[in-house]
């Protein structure tokens, strides 16, 4: 028989082209890889011993018949292998080697492989794939079965990639399905034409068409940079989880590019970032790893010395300046460690974990190595979770506005409330004011909340029967990000006169802790709405600092004192003197004081005996929704009985 084995020599000629291109680029080291090259190896000896077969069949009468027997095995062994080994690749790359699946199927692989061996083993005793007879080369019984493994094998690829739960780029899913299918075609071709040694060719287009495709070292590599990017990252960090060993990762972002963008262009960064990456590589041995933009990673082993050395030397590196295009420029560092599987356990934890705390570094300023920790990552969610929520209330304007009464004693009635902002979420519940307000302010969506509350306060009061029944007037808390808006004063006004409110209707509320570098604003802001008739008021008296500067400087009309601080003198007779002088220095200047907090009839008392003239607390009750603050109004009476009165009335 004439044996057509050009496709062989064709087949060792690619796989070596493919495995030079492979060891030419910095690769990747990955079970993946292995598997990729150990494909190509079984092709290569497939195709080598195939060849040698041809000419040991065509002299079959002078070569020994045990050499005959070594390189017709062999040539089986690793010609079955092959699709074997490309079945736990595709288990592999899919990340279905972990699932039930994968466990039946490495399973099945073994129970194969077993049957291969033995078949193929004994053939030159027992005949089972193929014997010598009468100077001729002849099937065995079990000839058709090692094809059919084959078969079996390339099936069970195509089955796993199409219904694998990862998402696998479609370009790739089809060429890897494509090339099995004509993997099983080749095979039966050549089942028909023994003659027509064609399936090493085609199992070497397959290694050709992995290479280009999943097994391509470029697509590990930051090109431009020419060190591993995130798909390496996140491969070497399954890699670890699969050896069930512990690891920590030290990422750190560098600040500063946007400057050399700006002013210097964006390829002056790019240099910039290139100059960056090599002088840490000149000096860390280590494998860096580009996550995005100016995040890095390195990886370290568990309690590692290195890692404590390469924190402080980046620490160290950042003090002095770079330079790009004879220009030095100053960048910062943050950075952090994540432990493995303590703090992430998985890839998209360890991703999160480092997003998490460098945005954690970022808001506490912090330039030192920050430690991953569950609480702060959990944190960090939540937060990102709240703004998403922010979102769709400011879309929506689904925040809801609820009044808390203050008492007057020189009224000695429930003449005002404060207009408190509430926002729901049906998974969060209830999420309090000091903890999306701040979130609010970060993400720039202060500005649409506070119109939105301000709002439905005008929408209440023109709407509903408050000043029949006795108040004077609604504290409207303002933050500093909507302060320092120059049209501020104009924007409200023209939403209280689309609700005809007066202007003496609304008190406006400030922190204590506001700050500006531009007090001019402010002050401006805060003249225009008095002129009109507006109040102001210091929220959270007692705080902050605790400076009377900033009550000379502006005009309040009334001082809020914090809660705390009332809390504070109620237990302790120093801190009830604290606000004794504090409220007498609040009087002397001419202003009044809400007491907030109260919470007791003892409290009430104190309040009282240093002339307090407001006071506002769950004693009297908690913020109500507008349909039910209406209805504590027209029962105020019975309430300040009950509270106060009455009990006023024991006292003497």
């Amino acid at each position: 028989m004439n044996y057509i084995y050009h496709y062989d020599l064709a087949a060792i000629l690619i796989c070596i082209i493919v495995g030079g291109l492979f060891y030419s680029k910095k690769h990747f080291p990955s079970k993946s890889n292995r598997l990729f090259l150990t494909i190509g190896a079984l092709i290569i000896t497939a195709s080598v011993f195939d060849v040698i077969s041809v000419y040991t069949l065509s002299h079959i009468d002078t070569v020994p018949l045990w050499f005959n027997y070594l390189v017709n095995c062999t040539f089986f062994l690793a010609f079955n292998c092959t699709y074997i080994v490309y079945f736990i690749y595709i288990l592999l790359i899919t990340e279905r080697n972990k699932e039930p699946y994968g466990k039946v199927v490495k399973i099945i692989n073994s129970v194969v492989l077993l049957y291969i061996n033995f078949v193929i083993l004994t053939t030159p005793w027992l005949k089972l794939v193929f014997y010598f007879e009468d100077n001729a080369y002849k099937h065995g019984p079990l000839h058709i079965s090692l094809y059919v493994v084959a078969f079996i094998m390339l099936g069970g690829c195509i089955f796993t990639i199409l219904t694998s739960k990862r998402k696998i780029n479609n370009m790739h899913l089809i060429t890897t399905c494509v090339i099995a299918v004509i993997s099983i075609v080749a095979i039966l071709v050549q089942f028909v034409w023994n003659e027509l040694l064609l399936v090493n060719f085609v199992a070497s287009l397959l290694f050709f068409m992995l290479f280009h495709s999943l097994q391509n070292p470029d697509e590990y590599l930051d090109k431009e940079l020419d060190i591993f990017n995130m798909k390496a990252f996140l491969q070497k960090i399954v890699n670890l989880s699969g050896k069930k060993r512990g690891f920590t990762v030290l990422a750190f972002e560098i600040e500063g590019f946007q400057f050399v963008d700006q002013f210097m262009g964006v390829e002056s960064g790019n240099d910039l970032l290139a100059v960056v990456v090599k002088d840490c590589l000149k000096e860390l041995k280590g494998d860096l790893y580009h996550l995005d933009g100016t995040k890095f990673a390195y990886i370290f082993d568990k309690n590692s010395k290195e890692l404590e050395e390469y924190a402080d030397w980046l620490k160290w590196r950042f003090v002095t300046a770079f330079r790009v295009n004879r220009v030095a420029v100053n960048l910062s560092l943050r950075l952090c460690t994540v432990d493995f599987p303590e703090v992430a356990s998985t890839r998209e934890e360890m991703l999160n974990a480092i997003t998490s705390t460098l945005e954690q570094a970022k808001e506490e300023n912090c330039y030192d190595v920050i430690e991953a920790t569950k609480e702060a990552i959990e944190k960090h969610q939540r937060s990102a979770i709240i703004s998403h929520i922010l979102k769709g209330a400011v879309r929506n304007k689904s925040f809801d506005v609820y009044f808390q009464p203050i008492y007057s004693f020189e009224d000695q009635a429930f003449s005002a409330a404060e207009a408190l902002v509430r926002l729901q979420d049906p998974e969060l519940g209830f999420i309090p004011p000091d903890e999306f307000i701040p979130i609010a302010e970060q993400s720039g969506l202060i500005l649409e909340v506070g119109d939105i509350v301000f709002h439905k306060v005008c929408e209440f009061l023109q709407s509903s029967e408050v000043t029949d029944l006795g108040i004077r007037y609604v504290e409207v808390n303002l933050s500093m990000v909507q302060c320092m808006q120059e049209d501020l004063h104009k924007h409200l006004k023209a939403i209280m006169d689309r609700y005809e409110i007066p202007y003496n209707m609304i008190d406006f509320e400030v922190t204590e802790t506001f700050s500006t570098s531009d007090n001019r604003i402010l002050m401006n802001n805060m003249s225009n709405l008095i002129d009109s008739g507006c109040t102001f008021a210091v929220d959270d008296y007692g705080t902050g600092f605790s400076n009377a500067d900033y009550l000379i400087e502006f005009p309040f009309d009334l001082v809020k004192i914090d809660k705390s601080v009332v809390w504070s003198a109620t237990d302790n007779e120093k801190a009830m003197k604290v606000l004794e002088h504090t409220a007498a220095m609040i009087r002397s200047l001419g202003l009044k004081i809400v007491a907030e907090g109260v919470e007791t009839f003892e409290q009430v008392l104190m309040l009282r005996s240093m002339r307090c003239e407001f006071l506002q607390g769950y004693y009297f009750s908690k913020p109500l929704p507008p349909d039910q603050y209406i209805e504590f109004l027209r029962n105020a009476e019975v309430c300040i009985k009950e509270k106060l009165t009455d009990r006023l009335a024991m006292l003497s």
